[in-house]
């Protein structure tokens, strides 16, 4: 018999490993009850038949994982991966869920052992992997946001507008209208030229 212990990602983690124990309840039927347990006890989630209190199975499994482990280190078996325990009324398995959780499974009376642990192992990796999962998709802390500087806009340089300076030229020369020219009636300076007469010279 094939079992499909797949699970949906887009729901919660608790929701998914009900799933889990749901699913391997339903396609066992000697395993009475499920429940997924922390190391240290605290109850993850839960497919208990009516009478069976969560916080004490997570509670009894807790103490019987940590006799199990001082007891495989103390006889010098390595670290812990399951434990068994048979009663009158039937027996209890508790396997390690990839050091994440554990996975505890209460079988009925009679069950066989090997057929039990086969079905909660594949059901503990199914568990490791929704667990996993929700570590690596778990929000990481927003990085530092880093804002650019402003533009840096160089100053806008304007060259002075040059002006020539305004030159006015001279006003025009004109030359005199006429050549001065003494009249015919003015004395010239005396000659001392004589001309017979010992008179001015005049200028005709």
């Amino acid at each position: 018999m094939t079992h499909a212990y797949g699970v949906e990602e887009t729901v919660g983690r608790s929701t998914r490993l009900d799933r889990v124990l749901t699913e391997l309840v339903a396609q066992v039927p000697e395993i009475e009850a499920a429940s997924v347990v922390s190391f240290d006890g605290l109850p993850m989630a839960a497919a208990l038949p009516d009478g069976m209190d969560e916080d004490r199975v997570a509670a009894m499994s807790a103490a019987l994982l940590s006799l199990g482990e001082r007891a495989a280190e103390g006889l010098g078996r390595g670290l812990l991966s399951q434990v068994y325990v048979e009663g009158e009324d039937g027996t209890v398995f508790l396997v390690s869920a990839d050091d994440e959780a554990v996975l505890v499974a209460v079988a009925a009376k009679g069950a066989k052992v090997g057929m039990m642990l086969y079905e909660v192992r594949r059901a503990a990796e199914t568990v490791a992997g929704v667990l996993r999962q929700e570590d690596a998709v778990a929000p990481a802390e927003p990085a530092p946001t880093y804002e650019a500087p402003a533009t840096y806009a160089a100053p806008s340089y304007e060259a002075p507008a040059y002006e020539a300076p305004s030159y006015e030229a001279p006003a025009t020369y004109s030359e005199p209208a006429a050549t001065y020219a003494p009249a015919a009636s003015e004395t010239a300076w005396p000659s001392y030229l004589p001309n017979g007469s010992g008179e001015p010279t005049t200028w005709s």
